[in-house]
Order: structure tokens, then C-alpha cells, then sequence
């Protein structure tokens, strides 16, 4: 049996769900009650919930299409490069060539004013960082300091390995856009006091799907939560 094809979003630790909806309302900057997700049993509850609780005016504008627009504009000027040329399979890595890669990426980021991030560390070097880590834990049980000296360096080399990261982790300006609208959907609208409401649910959805690697067709409406 293929374990993560029948993983399903009752799946989900309750605390982790808590992370993606904390996700969504950072995307959307709004600010929920305590208890708003108190009585939700099911996907479909989490989007009424949101739903309920948006304040901003509704405009049925594609925000997808106005995110690109931003994306392409900030890249042209960042990088003194044809819009004409900027397309949304336009892959990044030709966008941003690895020579000079974090002041080009810097730069567009200021044109661009919404902080996403899109660069990430190398593999062998994320998993090395996770087995120093690891490997100090159980440490501990023999010499805590060896364990703490452990804890300390990997927690050094991993600020370090952030600030000189240089690897791109999505293709696309497609694959970007999708990102900026996902993490910041307000930022990414031409008029930021704007929802279009029928992309709520669609935005949530994409959540849940990046950060917990479900499918999309799993989030239906009464699918339902985790009871722990």
C-alpha cells in the first residue's frame, strides 16, 4: 500500500493544522479569535470561517493575473529586462544566473516590496545540518556537553548556510507567482483592500497542499479534520 497516497487531511496533527491556518491568515492580514476554528469538524467549515471573518470589500479580479503583472514589472526594472521576455514558464534560474544570484534576487525583492523568499540551501547540506542535529540529541544521554557544544554548532552553520544560501527551489515565474499568492494574497492584489471572494477557498486549499503535501482533490468541502 502507498502510505502517501492515502494520506488525507484527517491525517494532520491538529497542531499542524493550526500552523497552515495561521499561514492563511497571515496571507489574507487578518486576525482571528481564539476560539474561531472551535466548532470546525470539516475543510468546507475552515473556508466559511475565513469567509465570515475577511473585512475587505469584494472585487471579482483575477489576482493570479495581477500578482504576474507585479512579479514581471519588478523583474523588468530589477534587471533591466524586456517585458516583452518575461513570461510565466520563463524559468528563474535564467532570470537570476547563479553569479551574483542573491544581490539580483535582492534587488527585485525591493522592486517587488513583498517578502517572498525563494532560495533555498543544497540538499546534502540541509540533511548534514539535520543529522548534526540529531545526532547531538542523543548525545545527550552520553556527555551533555558534547551534545550542547553539537546543538550549538549545527544551529551556527545552519544561520550561516541561510544567509549564503544560493539554490532556487522553484522553476518558473508560473511557480513563483502561484507562491506570492498563496503567502501574500492581499499584497499580491492591485487594490489591497480588495478580495475576490471566490478564490478564497482556492488560496486555503493551495495551503494545505504546499504544506502538508495532500491533493487538491482531497480537499473537498466535508472532508473532514482530525479529532486529535
Amino acid at each position: 500500500m502507498d502510505i502517501k497516497e492515502d494520506y488525507k487531511l484527517e491525517d494532520i496533527e491538529l497542531q499542524d493544522i493550526e500552523h497552515t491556518l495561521a499561514s492563511v491568515a497571515k496571507s489574507f492580514e487578518i486576525t482571528l479569535p481564539s476560539d474561531a476554528f472551535g466548532e470546525v469538524k470539516t475543510f468546507g467549515e475552515i473556508c466559511e470561517v475565513f469567509e465570515k471573518n475577511i473585512p475587505y470589500k469584494n472585487e471579482e479580479s483575477c489576482t493570479t493575473q495581477q500578482a504576474f503583472y507585479k512579479i514581471r514589472n519588478a523583474i523588468a526594472i530589477s534587471q533591466k529586462i524586456d517585458r516583452k521576455n518575461i513570461k510565466p514558464n520563463t524559468r528563474l534560474d535564467e532570470i537570476f544566473p547563479r553569479l551574483g544570484r542573491r544581490k539580483k534576487i535582492k534587488a527585485f525583492q525591493r522592486e517587488l516590496a513583498i517578502p517572498v523568499n525563494f532560495l533555498t540551501m543544497k540538499t546534502w547540506l540541509l540533511l548534514s545540518i539535520i543529522a548534526g542535529f540529531l545526532i547531538s540529541l542523543v548525545a545527550f544521554f552520553f556527555n551533555w556537553k558534547f551534545a550542547l557544544t553539537g546543538i550549538l554548532s549545527c544551529l551556527i552553520f545552519n544561520w550561516i548556510a541561510t544567509k549564503l544560501q544560493q539554490e532556487i527551489e522553484l522553476i518558473s515565474i508560473e511557480n513563483l507567482v502561484k507562491k506570492v499568492v498563496r503567502e501574500h494574497y492581499l499584497q499580491a492584489r492591485r487594490n489591497q483592500n480588495t478580495i475576490n471572494k471566490r478564490e478564497i477557498t482556492k488560496v486555503i486549499r493551495c495551503c494545505f497542499v504546499a504544506e502538508h503535501d495532500l491533493k487538491p482533490t482531497d480537499l473537498y468541502q466535508d472532508a473532514l479534520l482530525s479529532k486529535y
